[in-house]
């Protein structure tokens, strides 16, 4: 009876239906296409019986290899063994394939597909013939099988006849191993920031005392040390680029040189005749824009800061001058001009000035203007309790003027002419409003100087004309000087942001150049031990200590660059020599070499157009910034305490000093400073350091 059950369970077992185990054959097909293994699949089980003996002993066994094909008929031999000729280097090749699939067999644990695959790979057809009709032998395409211990990828066959030219491609792809070269770039460290050496230490020929770099805890500080990828460096040249391209295309290049530019030519006055004008302007060296248009782009320039207590006095003395002019009116009726009377010909004009006797509307004095009059103005009306006070310099822009003919004329056909209203005729009093104005508002140079002028004189002196505006106390020239954001209050300057926006600046092409050399050897290599954040603190402290202290010495000069952050990375550099200072074999030759390097870049900021200031109180506000942000090595508890100590001090001087210059530059500004000129910049010769005189007498270049 238990007999009887054991048959019948073995009976069971063996007849069952295995399911197919899809999760097993699936990572074996990265070798071959679904559709290869499906064929042989269905190949093998067409012509071999399976049974479970059979699957174990195939499974522990290596197959037999096939057996040999039959040889050809004798007439066929000749045309055999050409065709042989043709495929003898296949047939070495299948045998090296074998070989590798054998060796791959050997390797993994699944022998019933590695039966099909040895299968697949070894079997040929080598019939010669196919009823009756000589056959050309067909090249397969064979897949290369690659230990997986070198490569888990799959190869790529190319298959050439030789006799009709046709190639026969089987590209299998998928993905390939990552080449050793690759991982070890990837996790090469070579190229790691030492503290205490860099590239600047490597130049200088610094070199370490192994007897305290190697011990136990220095090394394991040194050890610890991040590694930092420079993302700020390569962002803000990246910015600085940019903007230097956008400011050359849209200004484009100023005069070239290091003396003044003097330019000459014929150009229509308001004399309405054609006069050889001078006009000077101070050339820039470094290939690049004017310095108005760097003032215009957001240069550091003091007058656009805050409010210039000089420039204000002199535009003072320009509408008190203003205020006694009067409309000089040509007596051909050619046209007329605002100006005094001792500019206005007697002989070929007339002077049309208000006065007790000859009065103007609402027994007004101070006129008259031309094209401008409270009589003739609808927008703004001179109503009460808004009406126009008795003097010209306090009158506003006129935006809409009321038709003289409906005023004037009663009769249709009183006397006239096209160019003049019959007005004109009737009451002498509006001729200053009927005549051609030949001469508007220009603003000339970067500090505010207005003329009435014609357009011809003020585009060729690169002014900014003001066509809607009859008088220079109408317009704000430091408007058109500063450009960006306009001011809150059309008399007080304000845009203090110009510290942050020089940074971004260059003078020209060769003044960046300069800037790319600094922050991609320099800079980058201090960003990669000190991080993004804390070479970006130290930069912008440096650049806005650097530019507010420009600002305060030598307020009168357009200043653009990063000139204060660049030293502030040079006292960085000061900084990780005092900190590793017991690890160097000589610091004070080390520390000597980068003081004479500081040295050297301060006689080059004697030259125009470099700043002294900035490269002065950049190094001081850096150095203080680098002390207290700069990654430290401690040699002791107590150097460590110390260390410590100096970090807070070096952040509580970096905010007292900031504090105290901006009380200087705002409370108790330097005006007139010859000795500070002289740090600045040296005249060698008498046009040397001319973009540095101020004069506002007409002396200045225009």
């Amino acid at each position: 009876m238990l007999s009887g059950n054991y048959m019948g369970v073995l009976l069971q077992s063996l007849t069952r239906q295995r399911p197919r185990e899809t999760s097993q054959t699936r990572p074996e097909s990265r070798s071959f296409p679904l559709s290869v293994i499906d064929y042989m699949s269905r190949s093998e089980a067409a012509t071999s019986p399976e049974s479970g003996q059979d699957e174990e002993e195939s499974f522990f066994d290596r197959p037999p290899p096939p057996p040999p094909p039959p040889p050809p008929p004798p007439s066929q031999q000749s045309q055999q063994s050409q065709l042989e000729q043709h495929s003898i280097g296949d047939l070495a090749k299948d045998d090296e394939d074998n070989a590798k699939v054998a060796d791959l067999l050997d390797s993994t644990g699944d022998r019933e597909t590695s039966e099909e695959l040895v299968r697949f790979a070894s079997q040929k057809d080598d019939r010669t013939t196919m009823d009756g009709q000589v056959r050309r032998p067909r090249h397969i395409s064979r897949d290369h099988y690659i230990s997986r211990k070198t490569s888990w990828g799959r190869a790529r066959t190319t298959m050439v006849l030789p006799d009709d030219g046709v190639t026969l491609r089987r590209d299998l792809t998928g993905a390939t191993r990552i080449s050793p070269s690759t991982i070890d770039r990837i996790f090469d460290n070579s190229n790691r920031r030492q503290y205490g050496m860099g590239i600047v230490g490597r130049f200088l020929g610094r070199s370490f005392r192994k007897s305290v770099s190697q011990k136990p805890d220095v090394k394991k500080q040194l050890d610890d040390f991040e590694d930092h990828r420079p993302y700020f460096t390569y962002w803000i040249t990246t910015v600085q680029v940019l903007i230097l391209i956008i400011s050359l295309a849209c200004y484009g290049f100023g005069p070239v040189g290091m003396d003044l530019s003097h330019r000459s030519g014929l150009v229509l006055v308001t004399s309405l005749s054609l006069q050889q004008v001078d006009y000077q302007e101070p050339a820039n060296f470094w290939f690049g824009p004017r310095a108005a248009d760097l003032i215009h782009l957001g240069a550091k320039f003091a007058p656009c800061m805050r409010r210039d207590i000089k420039i204000l006095k002199e535009i003072d003395v320009w509408r008190e001058r203003e205020r006694d002019t009067a409309c000089c009116i040509r007596n051909d009726d050619s046209g007329c001009v605002q100006s005094s009377k001792a500019d206005c010909s007697n002989t070929i004009s007339t002077w049309k000035k208000w006065g007790p006797g000859d009065s103007g509307p609402g027994g007004r004095i101070s006129g008259s203007v031309c094209g401008l009059d409270p009589k003739f103005c609808d927008a703004p009306a001179s109503i009460a309790p808004y009406e126009w006070p008795d003097d010209i310099t306090k009158w506003p822009i006129c935006r809409k003027t009321n038709p003289f003919n409906q005023r004037f004329s009663r009769n249709g056909s009183q006397r006239g002419n096209g160019n003049f209203p019959v007005g004109r005729y009737k009451d002498k009093m509006a001729e200053h409003m009927v005549c051609e104005v030949i001469g508007h508002p220009c603003c000339i140079g970067i500090h505010g100087m207005c003329r009435i002028t014609t357009k011809e004189y003020c585009d060729f002196v690169h002014g900014y004309f003001h066509e809607e505006a009859s008088l220079c106390s109408q317009v704000e020239c430091l408007h058109d000087v500063c450009g960006m954001i306009p001011f809150l209050h059309p008399e007080w300057p304000d845009q203090f942001y110009r510290l942050f926006t020089t940074m971004f600046l260059h003078a020209g092409i060769l003044h960046l150049s300069i800037t790319l050399m600094v922050q991609y050897f320099l800079m980058r290599d201090l960003e990669k031990l000190t991080g993004s954040l804390r070479i970006a603190l130290i930069y912008f402290i440096g650049a806005l200590a650097g530019n507010l202290a420009s600002a305060i010495f030598v307020p009168y000069r357009a200043e653009v660059g990063p000139a204060g952050a660049h030293f502030a990375l040079l006292a960085t550099l000061i900084v990780e020599v005092l900190h590793c200072w017991p690890m160097l074999k000589h610091p004070r030759r080390a520390l000597s070499k980068l003081i004479l390097v500081l040295l050297g870049l301060l006689v080059l900021g004697i030259l125009p157009w470099v700043d002294n200031y900035a490269h002065l109180f950049g190094f001081i506000f850096g150095f203080l910034a680098a002390y207290a942000l700069m990654p430290f090595i401690s040699f002791g508890h107590y150097d460590r305490r110390r260390k410590i100590w100096m970090i807070w001090i070096c952040l509580i001087l970096i905010i007292v000093l900031f504090t105290l210059l901006l009380a200087l530059f705002y409370n108790v500004p330097v005006y007139e400073c010859e000795v500070c000129k002289l740090f600045n910049c040296i005249p060698f010769t008498r046009d040397f350091c001319a973009s540095q005189n101020i004069n506002f007498k007409r002396e200045e270049p225009v």
